[in-house]
């Protein structure tokens, strides 16, 4: 049975980036928030963006269909590769509706964030279930909107 259009849709996925995105990725995550920012507006997505350790972890959610081809326009860009979905599925409330598109790199001081996953050292993006994928990028939203004034956030 096919879902209403106008039903919620969260697409979680996971990458890698690639040594040069590593190597200035601020720069990359800049570039990144002003295309996402201005895509995302025209088609009622809403998303964050996290990096950790060399890797992305990224939800979007909206309708369905804009959500895939979001989705299908990240999934071959350069900047990335083992780009794998964590989890699809219909739900009933955005977790980031305030965000066009927001971005954090979880940092050695936020050790804290992947402890709560019991993420002790490595950050494996693999072994994330589209519960715990979930829960980290909330609880890391949680810390975004606690610690960075709304007019900073795209």
């Amino acid at each position: 049975m096919a879902r209403p259009a106008h039903k919620l849709f969260r697409l979680i996925y996971h990458s890698r980036l690639t040594p040069t995105v590593i190597a200035d990725l601020d720069v990359h995550l800049r570039a990144i928030l002003q295309v996402s920012t201005r895509n995302n507006q025209g088609f009622q997505l809403t998303g964050l963006l996290l990096t950790v350790q060399g890797h992305f972890l990224q939800a979007l959610e909206g309708p369905e269909a804009a959500v895939r081809a979001a989705y299908n326009r990240i999934a071959p860009d350069p900047r990335h590769d083992q780009v794998a979905i964590t989890s699809s599925e219909a739900v009933e409330t955005r977790l980031f509706g305030e965000w066009t598109m927001c971005a954090r790199a979880l940092t050695p001081a936020d050790a804290a964030i992947l402890d709560v996953l019991d993420r002790k050292g490595r950050f494996d993006p693999t072994k994330l279930t589209p519960k715990s994928a979930a829960d980290l990028l909330r609880k890391v939203a949680e810390i975004q909107r606690r610690t960075v004034p709304s007019t900073l956030l795209l």
